[in-house]
């Protein structure tokens, strides 16, 4: 015998309240129809009510036909019931009882007995033994008049459905479970709701076809009779949803974690997630959700504090459905490094930004015997009020490198080991710089280029009406410095400018002229485009000009001293060049120098 018939057959054997039950059935039940004996059946119905001893509830069993008939009952008791129509029936509590119960079924042509079950024995008088009266047990749930909106879809909808599912079904009474559970609800022309629902704690899910569904976990409506669950929105198109885990070694909160959805294959991900098609919150539960998706495969990066960032997938996304993996996206903790960087602020418009590399261990053999490295992707991160994190999800040596965000690298750390939560510092070497730039006695506006004119922006000065010009370097000797002043159309490169330690950096620009015409010998039309190079003696180039439509060129501020001069210019594949004029400058010369440019011939 069945464990629910087992129950119900000994509370039927000592049924003292059944047959109390009966007794009232029968005095309230009226007489059953002349000529229709045959069709009559009794039933003997339990309303088990949810957190309630005893409470007056209306059933309403319905047949195969639609026929329905209305049963009181008191919960907690069984009643005997009298059924005029053919079955079988369904019986659930009826509309505006103030409950709310899952549809049960009812066949006494096939109660009490199930085939291999034992059947009840005699007492040993010669008697058969009493009947054992199925009783059938209606769970039933206080009801709660629950209504919201229906929001973001992309056409009107007739009807939503709620599924509702267990919080915790291991510890919880199985008459009870509403797992499967559907509740069509009708929806009105502006989206709103309103329908009955079960008073307990329940997991509730609002499914439309054809969009992600609205997720409401561990919803409490149990001491409510009302309950405005406000806007519903289910988006159109495909969703993935699904659980993050904590892996092992904690057991912390997902806290502050956030989900990238992306397309492409994770391997082809770099640091700035190109990819990311959705990024999505998690909830403290570990629950995420990113709708509105298209189909197609789909990866998954988990990014928390204090965890490393962990990838799951390939899911495949049907169109217009949801994808729910049964695996959580489990997480494991990762080695905190936490760095100070000095200065904290960047002296430029900009901020640090730190990458962490990974190197080999300065003794790979002993590193290994100690703990066991990993391999982990270059990290980036932006230094914030001179501080930066990062999760290093496992054992290794690693450098640190500070640049601005133009690329110019400033400073950092050669090597750590990072084999548990670190904190260090870096001190990064910055020298202030203040400078004028002059012409003779005269201030000149202009810009100041620390390392050449295609440096990063944040090595390029401008000088004021006054000259003056203010920063800070990666450094103190050996720079090159390219200055342009278009004011006063002068160009000029300086070579291995030591920066001063207590008085400015005096930029004297040379107040020298070099002018003149390039032609080319061959067709004898000016050579438009023309490269005019200046050389010191020791090889460097101290200044450059180009020629125009013409073939003229002009350069201003060419360094007194020695200096050849050169043209060139690439014509067709190949090269045609002059021949070099060698000569000293004096402060404020002004020279005339023409170039006729000949072909090269190519061996």
């Amino acid at each position: 015998m069945s464990e629910r018939r087992r129950r119900s057959a000994i509370g039927t054997v000592l049924g003292l309240s059944l047959l109390l039950g009966a007794a009232a059935s029968r005095a309230q039940e009226p007489a059953a129809p002349q000529g229709r004996a045959d069709e009559v059946a009794y039933v003997v119905l339990k309303a088990v009510a949810y957190r309630t001893v005893s409470a007056d509830v209306t059933l309403a069993a319905r047949n195969a036909d639609g026929v329905e008939q209305e049963l009181p009952v008191v919960s907690g008791r069984p009643f005997q019931v009298f059924l005029f129509e053919p079955g079988p029936w369904t019986v659930r509590p009826a509309p505006g009882s103030g409950f709310w119960g899952r549809e049960v079924y009812i066949d006494p042509d096939l109660a009490p007995e199930v085939p291999g079950d034992p059947q009840p024995e005699g007492d040993g008088s010669g008697e058969p033994a009493p009947s054992v009266v199925p009783v059938f047990e209606v769970p039933v749930f206080p009801a709660v008049a629950a209504s919201g909106r229906v929001v973001g879809s992309r056409r009107p909808a007739s009807e939503v459905s709620i599924l509702l599912g267990d919080v915790d079904p291991e510890g919880m009474d199985p008459r009870f479970s509403l797992k499967g559970e559907r509740v069509r609800c009708p929806v009105a022309a502006d989206g709103r709701w309103s329908c009955d629902l079960p008073g307990t704690l329940m997991h509730i899910v609002f499914w439309l076809p054809g969009h992600s569904p609205d997720y409401r976990w561990e919803t409490p409506l149990f001491g409510r009779r009302q309950l405005r669950m406000g806007d519903q929105r289910l988006v159109p198109g495909a969703s993935l949803a699904g659980f993050v885990a904590p892996g092992p070694g904690f057991r912390e909160l997902i806290e502050r974690c956030v989900v990238h959805v992306a397309k492409a294959d994770p391997a082809f991900w770099t640091t700035g997630l190109e990819d990311v098609l959705a990024t999505v919150d998690v909830a403290r539960d570990g629950f995420f959700q990113a709708p509105g998706l298209g189909p197609g495969h789909h990866w998954i990066q988990v990014d928390c504090d204090s965890r490393v960032a962990a990838r799951a997938g390939p899911y495949t996304l049907e169109r217009n459905a949801e994808t729910f993996p049964r695996k959580r996206v489990p997480l494991t903790r990762s080695h905190l490094l936490e760095l100070s960087v000095i200065p904290a602020d960047s002296p430029y418009d900009s901020d640090w930004v730190a990458r962490l590399k990974q190197i080999e261990a300065e003794d790979p053999v002993e590193f290994w015997r100690q703990y066991r490295p990993g391999d982990y992707p270059q990290q980036r991160a932006v230094v914030e009020n001179g501080r930066v994190r990062f999760h290093v999800p496992g054992n290794g040596a690693f450098s640190v490198e500070i640049a601005d965000e133009a690329g110019g690298r400033f400073g950092g750390l050669d090597y750590l080991e990072v084999v548990n939560d670190l904190t260090a510092t870096v001190e990064l070497d910055l020298v202030p710089v203040v400078g004028r730039l002059m012409l003779d006695d005269v201030p000149v506006p202009g810009l100041v280029f620390f390392g050449g004119r295609q440096t990063s922006p944040e090595l390029t000065f401008r000088s004021d009406n006054e000259g003056w010009f203010r920063g800070a370097l990666p450094g103190r000797e050996g720079w090159r410095v390219d200055v342009v002043a278009p004011e006063y159309e002068a160009i000029q490169f300086f070579h291995n400018v030591d920066v001063p330690a207590d008085e400015p950096l005096i930029l004297e620009l040379a107040d020298t002229v070099v002018q003149g015409r390039v032609v080319s010998l061959s067709t004898g039309q000016p050579a438009e485009r023309a490269i005019v190079r200046f050389e010191s003696a020791d090889g460097q180039l101290v200044h450059q000009a180009t020629a125009g439509e013409d073939g003229s060129y002009s350069a201003r501020g060419v360094p007194p001293g020695w200096v050849r001069i050169s043209a060139r210019r690439l014509s067709l594949a190949s090269w045609e060049v002059s021949e070099t004029f060698e000569t000293v400058l004096s402060p404020r010369q002004s020279l005339t120098v023409n170039f006729e440019l000949r072909s090269v011939v190519q061996s």
